[in-house]
């Protein structure tokens, strides 16, 4: 059996039939004119035996039933878009082997057989085997199905069958400028039928984008829910958010990439693993046809018009058919000829099967829409037809509609005395807050006087009278991605990722251009006899700073697009491991370049850089991946470029000032050094430079210098030299007081003798012993270049690199859960 994508060509020998259509039918340009021959064919169920056309014609609102296949004594049914399979789902997000039901004790299974977008049941990915019951919800891609014993498989179509319910939908957020919440949205309740061209309008501040993010789920309400075909969309996000386009203002592609690269790494992200690259050709070719880029295709997005970057905007999320496109100010800063362009585009997008929803400030073409949403100060105050939006407001032109909406606002607050030019900021607060109070009543009138009108019973009312009043918005379930998955999309963000930064070849000639310059600065600024510790220190902390300044805006720079691609199916794993990748071949190659610059100086004789060179190098690397952890890390924190680039410089002066360049560290200097990379880098360089210290700290015991340091060894040394020379002055003043003495005795002796007549001879007088040489103090070398000032007390060729390593998991993790808690799904 095969389910036939109503987007794509039908096959030879089958019938077709025309699709939903508006009745509105404005004038579209011919470029456009091949989306509504894209959409307008009839899915036809196939078997082997035979064509079968669906068995029933649904209403407008009700997904159609496209063939129901029991299992007649077969114990399992498989799904896919490969023709092997007993039913065939023709869609390139259904893997070539989807799914299998299968009987199991009574009952029905259906097992998920590999796929890359899933299969969910009641909202939840499965793994394994599940009993399902007829009154589960099994998603498969735009399809819905049901299963049991009896009747089998049934399978729906859901794809231009889309309604899309609102229902008590508030919004409630913290006041960041005076405290308490404030309320963006209040009790807003809708309906939009499939297939319906529908824009949010209101004044600047009304609450459009905050009601299109609650309706699509980006931001979900704070209470109320959204049913997407009765699906409570909150709980179903990961389900349904396949069959969800959203077009933010800001551009969702990469401006260094062509359009058709865009494209192709949009197909290969989104679209099922098993896509040959043929098909991804042709629906990229299919989607630049439809969105009239096909003349642009190998041009550099950077290189379009703001309308043909819409476009392209507009041509990703085309890639995977979705049933229902959301787009937040899409019009914005461009000329009204493109403006009209770009709505009828969206016109006709609509009515290929598809609701398009768009919030705009432009009101020049209102009349395209279907139906207008109007919103004041977070109040619904008017939802149908454009034409019914200027008799319910009394306005004569769209462009006068605010100016009505606002009017009783502008004449209460007239009548107010404005504050005295002296007033103090009391009153000032004061009389701000009347004038919310005033615009606040003014939109409550407008919301009353609506809920008053057959617009709204016809529109909002009935629509909502049979779905639940009152309900409170749920988290969505944890998304779960497989190995497969995680290693296929890092594979695909890595080559787009490389892709983009090989097209900016100036600015990767100026980053490889770094290193020899710093290595030759450094060269300039060492002394040839001064000890080795500044090139070291060099080493390790422009590894740092490589690190973190090539990578401390790739998170903030794209965040329109990684909130879009996180939104559809990106996990954070292979999102953070593609940026890490590439990055580390950037400034690892620079690293090469810096160190292999000194090393060459060192074997030219120009500079002594002696060390094991692969050691060192690898701790090099190490502090340059750790750069890079931290560099995502501030990406991930901040909200602008500007911001991540201020925070740089201050993230490395302390790692110059703790790092240990200006002595061994002591006391809270000791303490704080120990959480800054450039501390363990500098210290694991040296720890491989083979050289003996200065300092006493780190010294080999095994040396020369005994584990003293060089000035402690001559100062031990001089010592000595001072201790020997006071033995021998002290040995050559006893010496001679010794031999004093013996001449005063003899002396006596002979003057003694001579009275008596005795013959005494006179005693010869002490001669003095030559002066004992004294050994002048051992002078320090002036040459200090085979040293090194210390090692960290605290540092070990074995733990400097174990301290970096764990720190670089731990920025990893760090800019995770950053990228987590920001997380809208």
């Amino acid at each position: 059996m095969r389910l036939i994508d109503p987007a794509r060509p039908a096959p030879p020998q089958q019938q077709v039939r025309p699709g939903i259509q508006s009745s509105a039918q404005p004038s579209i340009p011919p470029e456009f004119g091949q989306i509504a021959a894209m959409a307008r064919r009839e899915t036809i169920v196939a078997s082997r035996t035979g064509t079968l056309k669906p068995t029933s014609r649904p209403g407008p609102a009700e997904p159609q039933l496209l063939a129901r296949l029991s299992f007649d004594n077969r114990p399992q049914l498989s799904i896919g878009r490969a023709p092997d399979n007993d039913i065939r789902l023709d869609g390139l997000q259904i893997s070539n082997h989807h799914a299998r039901f299968a009987l199991s004790n009574g009952g029905v299974t259906v097992e998920d057989a590999g796929s890359t977008n899933g299969v969910y049941v009641n909202g939840e990915r499965i793994s394994g085997r599940r009993q399902v019951q007829l009154s589960d919800v099994i998603q498969i891609g735009p399809f819905v199905l049901q299963a049991d014993t009896s009747q089998g498989v049934a399978v729906y179509d859901t794809r231009s069958k889309t309604r899309i319910d609102g229902i008590n939908i508030v919004k409630i957020v913290p006041n960041r400028s005076g405290g308490g919440t404030i309320k963006l949205l209040d009790d807003v309740g809708l309906t939009i039928q499939p297939n319906e061209f529908v824009g949010l309008l209101g004044p600047s501040g009304a609450g459009k984008s905050t009601l299109m993010d609650a309706l699509n789920g980006m931001r979900p309400a704070s209470s109320g829910f959204v049913l997407i075909n009765n699906l409570d969309l909150y709980r179903h996000l990961d389900s349904l958010k396949q069959s969800i386009g959203y077009v933010p203002q800001d551009d969702i592609i990469h401006r260094e990439l062509t359009v058709y690269r865009t494209l192709y790494y949009v197909a290969r992200l989104r679209l099922s693993r098993d896509v040959s690259g043929r098909e991804i050709d042709q629906i990229v070719n299919e989607v630049m046809d439809v969105t009239g880029l096909s003349e642009r295709r190998d041009v550099p997005v950077a290189q379009l018009s703001g309308g043909q970057r819409k476009r392209v905007s507009i041509a990703v999320e085309l890639m995977t058919k979705p049933s229902v496109i959301f787009l937040d100010e899409p019009t914005s800063g461009l000329d009204p000829a493109t403006e009209e362009k770009i709505m009828k585009l969206f016109r006709q997008i609509a009515e290929s099967g598809r609701t398009v929803i768009l919030t705009t400030h432009a009101m020049e073409n209102v009349k395209l829409f279907d139906k207008i949403v109007v919103l004041m100060r977070g109040k619904l105050v008017f939802y149908g037809a454009p034409q019914e939006a200027l008799s319910h407001v009394k306005a004569e032109s769209f462009k006068d509609l605010f100016d009505k909406l606002e009017a009783p606002v502008d004449q209460q607050i007239a009548t107010i005395p404005p504050p005295p030019p002296n007033a103090s900021k009391a009153q000032k607060r004061a009389f701000k807050q009347q004038r919310e109070q005033i615009a606040e009543q003014v939109a409550d009138d407008w919301k009353r006087k609506f809920q008053n009108t057959d617009t709204y019973r016809r529109n909002v009312v009935e629509p909502l009278s049979v779905l639940p009043r009152d309900g409170r918005a749920l988290a969505p379930p944890k998304r779960r991605a497989t190995a497969v998955d995680v290693v296929r999309q890092w594979g695909t963000l890595t080559r787009r990722y490389l892709e983009v930064l090989s097209r900016d070849k100036f600015n990767l000639l100026i980053l490889l251009g770094q290193a020899p310059v710093i290595a030759f600065l450094t060269y300039l600024v060492v002394g040839a006899k001064s000890p080795r510790d500044f090139p070291y220190f060099v080493l390790g902390l422009v590894a740092l700073w490589f690190g973190t300044s090539v990578a401390s805006r790739e998170i903030i720079r794209e965040r329109a697009i990684y909130a879009r691609e996180r939104m559809v199916n990106l996990a954070l794993l292979p999102y953070v491991g593609s940026k890490l990748f590439v990055l580390a071949l950037i400034v690892s190659f620079q690293c090469l370049l810096l160190f292999g610059s000194l090393k060459f100086m060192h074997y030219a004789g120009l500079m002594n850089l002696p060390g094991w060179a692969l050691p060192q190098f690898a701790i090099i690397i190490v502090t340059a991946m750790v750069g890079i952890a931290l560099g995502l890390f501030v990406s991930a924190m901040v909200r602008t470029s500007e911001m991540a680039t201020s925070l740089v410089p201050l993230i490395l002066i302390p790692q110059i000032l703790f790092s240990g360049l200006v002595g061994v560290p002591q006391g809270a200097s000791k303490v704080i050094g120990t959480l800054m990379p450039a501390t363990w880098a500098f210290d694991g360089i040296k720890q491989f430079s083979t050289l003996d210290t200065l300092d006493e700290a780190g010294s080999d015991p095994k040396r020369e210098n005994k584990g003293r340091g060089l000035y402690k060894h001559y100062e031990d040394r001089n010592d000595q030299n001072i201790k020997d020379a006071r033995e021998n002055v002290d040995k050559y003043k006893k010496d001679a007081e010794n031999d004093l003495k013996n001449y005063e005795r003899k002396m006596k002796d002979y003057v003694r003798e001579l009275p008596s007549g005795q013959q005494a001879t006179q005693p010869e007088a002490p001669k003095l012993k030559p002066v004992p040489e004294i050994h002048g103090a051992d002078k320090i070398p002036e040459d200090l270049s085979g040293y090194i000032n210390f090692l960290h007390p605290w540092g070990h060729w074995i733990i400097d690199p174990f301290v970096l390593i764990v720190m670089f998991f731990l920025l990893v993790i760090a800019t995770i859960i950053t990228l987590r808690a920001q997380d809208i799904l």
